[in-house]
């Protein structure tokens, strides 16, 4: 990244952590009716919390792990309420992120035209 402070790695790191969210929200989606399919759930905000306090949000690293929710007859655990209302959060702070990052360039932007 051209443009690396703590700030700027802490916010890729957190895109990186939304968007394998997102993968795993859709993938749980698409096989809602495959028999015996567990969702994957992914839990990304505690390593970037450490990954901060150590100096280094880059060092973050996201974990995939298989839902323990319970199963329906065909022993498939996807609720799609829950996975939709995922995604729409997960959208959401995505779009948080990216304008915390354009707002960071705006400031950069004005720093150079010295304004």
């Amino acid at each position: 990244m051209m443009v690396s402070d703590p700030t700027m790695r802490a916010l890729h790191a957190s895109l990186t952590g939304l968007n394998m969210r997102r993968k795993a929200a859709e993938d749980n989606i698409a096989n809602i009716e495959t028999p015996g399919y567990h969702a994957n759930k992914v839990d990304f905000e505690s390593s970037l919390r450490t990954a901060i306090d150590r100096g280094d949000p880059s060092s973050m690293e996201a974990t995939v792990s298989r839902s323990l929710a319970p199963t329906r007859m065909n022993g498939n655990n996807v609720a799609i309420d829950e996975e939709l209302v995922g995604l729409t959060e997960t959208a959401l702070r995505h779009q948080l992120v990216v304008e915390a990052m354009n707002g960071k360039f705006r400031l950069l932007r004005s720093a150079i035209r010295g304004q």
